[in-house]
Formats: C-alpha cells, structure tokens, sequence
C-alpha cells in the first residue's frame, strides 16, 4: 500500500518521506499552513497536527468563564486552604536552625557587623556617662557643684590594650593605695586635732609649745615632699593593680620617675602620686613630654 502526502495526496517515496504529527510528508510538502516556508524537524512549531513556523503559530487566547456561585466557593476554599498550607509549614520552620556555609566572605561580614556593634554600644556607653556627668556637676539651678569623681572599674574600655590583645582584666575596684602620703598626712592631722584638748582647758605656756610643735610637723613634712623627678618620665596610659608584691599600682594620668627598662615588657619607676616605687609594664605608659 503507498503512503500518501498530508499536504499534496500524491504517493511518498521512502527517500523522501518525513514523519512528523501523526502524518506522512514530502519534505518538500512540510510547510508552514500561513506564509508555506519550508521547515525542518527543528524549526517546526505544530498546532492541530498542521506545521508553523515560529511568527505565525496561532497564540492561545485566554476564555472568559462566568463567575457562577460555586466557582466562587470552590475560589475561596482554594485560597484558605492555600492559607492553612502556608501557616503550617511556617510553623514547622519557625525556630530552625538554618546552616549557612562559613565562606570567607560571610566571615568578614560577621566580623565586620561585630566591630561596628561594639564600637556604637561603647559610643553610647561614653555618650551617657558624659551626660551623667555633667548632669552630676550641676545643681537645680544651673550652677556646678564640685563632686569628687567616681572611682573607675578595673576592666573598662579604658583599660585596653591594643599591643598585648588584653581587653581588662576582671579583678576588684581599683582602691587608693594606702601608701599616699597626702591621706596619711590628713589622717594623721585629724588624729592629733580629735585627741588634742580644748584651748581653754590648757595653759598658755603649753598652747604655744603644741602651736610649735605643729609648725615643726609642718616644716618637717615640707621638706620631706618628693624632690623633682630624675631621670626617665612617663605617664599612665592605663590603670594598673599590682599583681605581685614587688610591683606598684598606678592609675590613668599619673606620672611615673625615676622610671629604668628591665627588658622588653617591665621596668621600674616611681609613682609621683603615692611614692611607691616597683616594677610596671611598659606597654601601659608613655613618654611624658
């Protein structure tokens, strides 16, 4: 039995015979059914088992539907089941962990949002310490009372440093040495003022021997006040509590003398403000201009 063309009906030979939608072609015969452009296996487009090419295959054109009641019910159900769907799985994911891959590039961000968090919680940590302050330093009225400044935490921002990678330490408040000449001096006078006797109930010979031996107190702690620094001088960058007996406490901005270099880390000085000499890092000092 011959096989016959879909397009021109005449008998297909087997060397010229195409196959394609269901039917039997010359390859001549496979056109396009608009502007008869022969095609090939690969540039046919078939709609209705007939060829077309690429521009003319007939587009599909949407169908309007009439919105009948139970189109509208089957619509809504749709939607709340889509909406119970959506809520179940986003409960079932709410509190996963999410894996994400620690790429060089993820870690310079984190580490970057880390630094930028830290400097602006430290920002507002001296933001509202200086605020505290002034609002300390001034009365109801506007005017500045004077107030003693409160002693600083060992450990705070100021206590960094950079050199060593050493962030504060967690040690106790910082005390005022008790070896200050200043206090022991004012303790000392205070003793003498409390246990001494009325004026009135002590002869006058013996005022003036005790108004004497006051002047020579005085005289005597006057010419025992430190005498001018010699050689090297430094000042405090940070406070420091000495954490060994033959090393000595210092303070942010106090001035150190007498200061010798033992080796890279250490030297020695003196502490102007209490007169304790010992050992200190170096890398919490700097040269005083």
């Amino acid at each position: 039995m011959s096989k016959k063309c879909a397009r021109c009906e005449k008998t297909v030979y087997p060397i010229e015979e195409l196959k394609c939608l269901d039917k039997i072609w010359h390859k001549l015969c496979f056109k396009c059914q608009v502007c008869n452009m022969t095609l090939n296996m690969k540039t046919y487009k078939g709609y209705n088992k007939q060829p077309y090419c690429e521009a003319h295959i007939p587009k599909a054109k949407a169908t309007t539907v009439a919105e009948t009641p139970e189109l509208k019910r089957i619509q809504e159900n749709t939607k709340i089941q889509s909406n119970v769907m959506y809520h179940a799985e986003f409960e079932k994911a709410k509190g996963k962990f999410t894996q994400v891959a620690d790429d060089p590039e993820t870690l310079r961000i984190k580490q970057n949002s880390k630094i930028i968090s830290n400097v602006a919680y430290h920002g507002d940590l001296e933001k509202k310490a200086v605020m505290e302050q002034k609002r300390a330093m001034t009365g109801e009225n506007g005017e500045p009372i004077v107030t003693t400044p409160p002693s600083r935490r060992i450990g705070s921002i100021a206590d960094l440093d950079p050199v060593n990678d050493f962030y504060g330490s967690l040690t106790s408040e910082y005390k005022q040495p008790p070896g200050d000449g200043r206090n022991s001096y004012g303790n000392q006078m205070q003793q003498q003022h409390m246990h001494a006797p009325h004026p009135s109930q002590v002869p006058v010979s013996q005022q003036q021997q005790q108004q004497q031996q006051q002047q020579q107190q005085q005289q005597h702690h006057h010419h025992q006040a430190p005498s001018q620094p010699t050689g090297r001088v430094y000042r405090a960058l940070y406070d420091y509590q000495a954490q060994d007996t033959d090393e000595v406490s210092f303070a942010d901005g106090d001035i150190i003398v007498d200061c010798t270099p033992i080796d890279d880390g250490w030297m020695t000085g003196v502490v102007r403000r209490t007169g304790q000499r010992g050992m200190l890092p170096a890398n919490y000092v700097e040269p005083a201009n």
